[in-house]
């Protein structure tokens, strides 16, 4: 069950990169190419200014929220890879002073730390739940789209971390 939730988050982040680089290449493209060179080349050939004028109609439509929409998907890529990172024990260790413990001082930090992740976890879980009920339905400024569905990865990630640090706390009891 948790190798098919690993792969949905790896997938979403994947979907979620993906979008994001799509629609600032958009922006680009439209700025330095449509707005500039082609508007340029169009002032100065009569004939490319209805071309210049329909590829510029059809890409001012998309690349309004080529500016804010990257920076929200690129969100739901952050919290997806600490989740991902958590699970396969990618992040950064100091664990120099707990492998100096004996067994049960380190189950005992172990324990603590499982408490104290966990104490944040289910706050952030929490407060974005408040946090999208309160101003979820608001539209973000450049799209008819709702702030909630971009906010909506904190929860998400915060249960899937919860589950991911209790997991590996559960399965180092059972392995020491």
């Amino acid at each position: 069950m948790f190798r098919m939730i690993d792969r949905a988050a790896e997938a979403l982040a994947i979907i979620a990169f993906t979008v994001s680089s799509a629609f600032v290449f958009l922006n680009v493209l439209n700025r330095y190419l449509i707005l500039g060179l082609f508007r340029d080349m169009a002032k100065d050939f009569e004939s490319l200014r209805p071309a210049y004028l329909a590829v510029r109609d059809l890409l001012s439509g998309v690349v309004v929220t080529a500016d804010e929409v990257p920076g929200l998907l690129l969100v739901w890529v952050a919290f997806l890879g600490a989740y991902l990172a958590m699970r396969r024990e990618g992040h950064i260790a100091f664990d120099m002073v707990l492998e100096r413990l004996p067994r049960l001082g380190r189950r005992i930090v172990d324990g603590i730390n499982t408490l104290l992740i966990s104490g944040f976890l289910v706050m952030l879980g929490w407060q974005s739940v408040r946090m999208i009920r309160i101003s979820g339905a608001t539209e973000i400024e450049t799209a008819e789209i709702a702030q909630g569905w971009f906010m909506l990865i904190l929860p998400i990630a915060a249960a899937l971390m919860l589950i991911a640090v209790i997991r590996r706390f559960l399965s180092e009891k059972e392995q020491g």
